[in-house]
Parts: structure tokens; C-alpha cells; sequence
């Protein structure tokens, strides 16, 4: 077994800061050889064709399409849970809620690979959501999201607003093309909101309107992202809108699933990757059993790293990264999303009833954040989800204040939006992420630029894989493990 924690220690201290850094880099160096040449018995792990760093929906569905390919494979994963940011708390009498991710939308390549492993899916809202704006809350029970938009703005509103979603979409489709068109390119240049404000032509309620829905799906301000992000993300409520699909029982099942065809025995937990060494012949990956401390080493042919961008800095690799690729990780930003599960009086249930019907999700432009609704029985306490995002959830995530000062806040929301309804809540429960765990791209930066294109592309042996590489949501991440397995199987196939 390797020892790490000893190496270039000795005699440091005395030694001037080049000298160290020199040091250091040899030691490393050193290490990272004895690695590669260390025969396969004495690292304890047999030779797998791909290792997969990280066991969240991309790194699954990366294994999952090896597997399918034929090829064998090694999950790693820190944590001792798989699925990432796909998680469901289970409560009391059979109740349930998302911790993380919410729902999958119809553009997205998961659903189709839920559908092949036999994933019950359902659907119980739209693209476009209830929203509260100003004091005001504009319920959504029509059938469609044209019917919708009618409640919200006037014919003359509508015709502006129909014929810049036109031209949005437009911009969409643009965005195939490669090399991009100046015009597309400026909207690099400015923000989401400077566009919208200034360049639309839509009215302040429309405005608003775009605002409300889309910063959910961002996690952050759209002063915060690019105009052109902001028209990719469109996508989700252009025209008719995208269908949001959710796991019947809770999200958690699908990544259970996928972790079953993959298999169980393939995926290691609590294994902390912090070196991925790669050569002509292969890659040998360093993690440290989280379990025990005990350092251990995988070999392959090839790696994938399938985790959050900023676990990519807690990886030494060697080669290092190129220096784009490390531009394209030091710049890309992210937004923030914290969860908040809360009990409810069974006779709550009237304040989100309109017209007989539930008007959630809610997006309530504050502190709450989305209103989903989480599954309970009835005549049980009913389980509300809030994903908060942005400023509120960045604030939440700090622990700058104690979940007391939390909940007066969350309750001053709730009774700002329906007032009354705080003798009705019973309890919360809190889950927060790390403050950088959503993938966004910030003004002078997208998805379509070189920087991103360097991080699609691997690194010798080496393939990144992650939402970040793609988009901000889980259709990244099974569309940049397809990306990577398509690479892995193509460069093996030329070997």
C-alpha cells in the first residue's frame, strides 16, 4: 500500500519557497511513477477498461452504457450513497419529498433510459408554473401554457410576447452552428436581464414573467448569466413548453435502478479520488477509503471523471490539465440551491387550492423559493418541498445564521404569501448543498465556447463528464456520459 502523507516533509521547512515548490513537484512526480509502474498485485484492485469518478446520474449512466457496450468497469464514489444530487427523504406514514433534483425534462436522454430499464414515470404539471409577483399570486389551472400566459398578459402583450419567443427560438436553433455568428456571439457579452431589458421589446409583465420562471432552472440572478444561456435555457418553456417527468415513489428509485444494471459489486463507496495518472498505456487512479484512510489504487485503460465541477480541483492530475481547461473550471461559475422539507396541518391544503385544484409548484419569487408538493397519505400531515436557489439558498448554505433565524424567515414567506397559514405549519427539515454545486456559465462565458469545448474534449486517456460540461441541468449529464463513452469506445476501437 502507498503512504501519501509523509512525502516531501522532511527538511521543508528550512528550504526557500522555489526550493519547496520544486520539491514538492519532484516528490509528486515521483510518487505518481511508482504508481503507474507498481505491478497490478500489490495495488489489491484488478484492471477494469474504465474507472468512473463519482456515482451521481452521469457517472451512472456512463457505467451503465459501458456495461451495455461490453466493457468492464469501476464506480468511485466519495460519498456512501450513490445518485448524487438525485436523492428522496423518506419520512413517517409513507411520506416523501426530493432532496435534490426535482424533475426530468422530456428533452432529456434519462427518460429515455428510464423507460428502457422499465422506471415508472409520471407527470402532474406543465413547464410554466404558478408564480407570485408583488403581492399578487397568478395560479396556473388552465390545460396548456398558451391559456395560461392569456390570464397574464393582455392580446397586445401576447403578440409581443409570441413574437420574441419566436425569435428566441430562432436564436435556439442558430446555436447548432458552429463557428457561432457574430450576433451570438456578443450575447456572450451581456447579461440574460440587459438583454431582456433592453433588447426584447417585451413589456415590464412579461418581463417579469421570464424572470420568474427561469431563475429557478439558472439557481441564480439573470444578472448573474449570459444572454445566451438565458436563450438556451428557453428551450424548457418555448411554444407549448417541455414536459417535466418525475420517478413514480421518488427519484431515488432511478438511481437505484441504474446502480442494479450496472451492478452493485462495481461500485465502490467512500472512495476519495485524488490523483488520476495517465500514460500511453492507461490511467492509475489514487483514492483514499473514506472508511479507513486507507490509500488505494485502480488501473484502466481509460478514466471518466463524473463529478461536480469543483471536485475537479480536489483531483491531482498528472499530466496536469491542459491550461484551458483549467480557464474553462476557474471561470465557469455556479449557482445554489437548499432544500427545505415542511409539515403541514392535513387542512393547509386550502391555501394552494384554487378552483378546486392545486396551483403548485409555486415559484415565489423569495425566500421560499419552488412550492413543489411532496407525497404523504391522507389524513396525515402534508409535506411541502421548497427548493430555494440563488442569494436566499447562498445564505442558507453559509451557516451565518442557525436554523431558527432559517425558519422565521421561511415562515415569514409563507405568510406573506398565504396569510394565516403559520399556526399550520408543524416542522422543517433542512438539507443544504455545497455553494457551488449547480453549473452556470457568467457573462462572458457559455456553453458554446472554446473553453467549454476544451473540457468536452478528453485529455489524453482521461474524459470529463458532469451537467457542467453541457447544461444546467440532468440532460447534461447523461448527454456528456453518452459523449464520453462515444469518445472511449471510438478511441479503443482505433487501438
Amino acid at each position: 500500500m502507498l503512504e501519501f502523507s509523509g512525502y516531501g516533509a522532511t527538511g521543508m521547512g528550512s528550504n526557500p519557497p522555489a526550493v519547496r515548490r520544486r520539491s514538492i513537484k519532484l516528490a509528486t512526480c515521483l510518487l505518481l511513477l511508482l504508481v503507474l509502474v507498481l505491478p497490478p498485485a500489490a495495488a489489491k484492485n484488478r484492471h477494469s477498461d474504465v474507472i468512473v469518478v463519482g456515482a451521481g446520474l452521469s457517472g451512472l449512466s456512463a457505467a451503465y452504457y459501458l456495461r451495455q457496450a461490453g466493457k468492464s468497469v469501476t464506480v468511485l464514489e466519495m460519498s456512501p450513497h450513490i445518485g448524487g444530487r438525485i436523492r428522496t427523504a423518506h419520512y413517517a406514514d409513507s411520506a416523501h419529498a426530493e432532496i435534490g433534483l426535482e424533475e426530468f425534462w422530456s428533452n432529456n436522454p434519462a427518460v429515455e433510459l428510464f423507460r428502457s430499464l422499465k422506471i415508472p414515470l409520471e407527470n402532474s404539471y406543465s413547464s410554466f408554473s404558478s408564480f407570485y409577483y408583488r403581492g399578487r399570486l397568478y395560479p396556473f389551472t388552465q390545460d396548456s401554457n398558451r391559456a395560461f400566459l392569456a390570464t397574464i398578459l393582455d392580446p397586445a402583450q401576447m403578440t409581443l410576447y409570441q413574437a420574441w419567443d419566436s425569435r428566441v427560438a430562432e436564436l435556439r436553433r442558430q446555436l447548432a452552428q458552429k463557428p457561432l455568428s457574430a450576433e451570438l456571439r456578443a450575447l456572450q457579452d451581456i447579461s440574460f436581464a440587459d438583454w431582456i431589458e433592453t433588447r426584447s421589446g417585451l413589456p415590464e409583465t412579461a418581463q417579469q414573467l421570464v424572470r420568474i420562471e427561469t431563475e429557478p432552472e439558472f439557481a441564480t440572478s439573470w444578472r448573474k448569466i449570459s444572454a445566451l444561456e438565458g436563450i438556451a435555457e428557453w428551450r424548457l418553456f418555448s411554444g407549448d413548453g417541455m414536459t417535466p417527468f418525475h420517478v413514480v415513489g421518488g427519484n431515488q428509485r432511478a438511481a437505484d435502478k441504474l446502480a442494479d444494471a450496472v451492478g452493485r459489486k462495481r461500485i465502490r463507496l467512500n472512495q476519495l479520488v485524488t490523483h488520476i495518472a495517465a500514460d500511453a498505456d492507461g490511467v492509475a487512479v489514487i483514492a483514499v477509503d473514506q472508511s479507513d484512510f486507507r490509500q488505494r489504487v485502480y488501473r484502466a485503460d481509460y478514466a471518466i471523471t463524473a463529478i461536480p465541477l469543483f471536485r475537479l480541483n480536489d483531483i491531482q492530475f498528472e499530466p496536469a490539465l491542459s491550461a484551458e481547461r483549467k480557464q474553462a473550471i476557474q471561470t465557469q461559475s455556479a449557482g445554489a440551491y437548499f432544500t427545505a422539507h415542511v409539515f403541514v396541518d392535513p387542512g393547509a391544503e386550502r391555501f394552494w387550492t384554487v378552483q378546486g385544484q392545486s396551483v403548485l409548484p409555486i415559484l415565489s419569487d423569495g425566500p421560499l423559493g419552488v412550492i413543489y408538493a411532496g407525497r404523504s397519505q391522507p389524513g396525515h400531515d402534508m409535506l411541502l418541498n421548497l427548493l430555494v436557489s440563488g442569494a436566499s439558498a447562498e445564505r442558507f448554505n453559509s451557516r451565518a445564521g442557525d436554523p431558527d433565524q432559517i425558519r422565521e424567515e421561511l415562515l415569514a414567506g409563507f405568510e406573506r404569501l398565504w396569510p394565516g397559514v403559520r399556526p399550520a405549519i408543524k416542522r422543517m427539515q433542512f438539507y443544504r448543498y455545497h455553494p457551488r454545486a449547480i453549473a452556470s456559465w457568467p457573462v462572458g462565458r457559455s456553453r458554446f465556447d472554446e473553453l467549454s469545448d476544451a473540457l468536452r474534449t478528453g485529455q489524453g486517456r482521461v474524459y470529463f463528464a458532469g451537467d457542467f460540461t453541457e447544461d444546467t441541468h440532468s440532460n447534461g449529464a447523461v448527454e456528456s456520459a453518452r459523449r464520453a463513452v462515444r469518445a472511449i469506445l471510438a478511441g479503443a476501437q482505433d487501438n
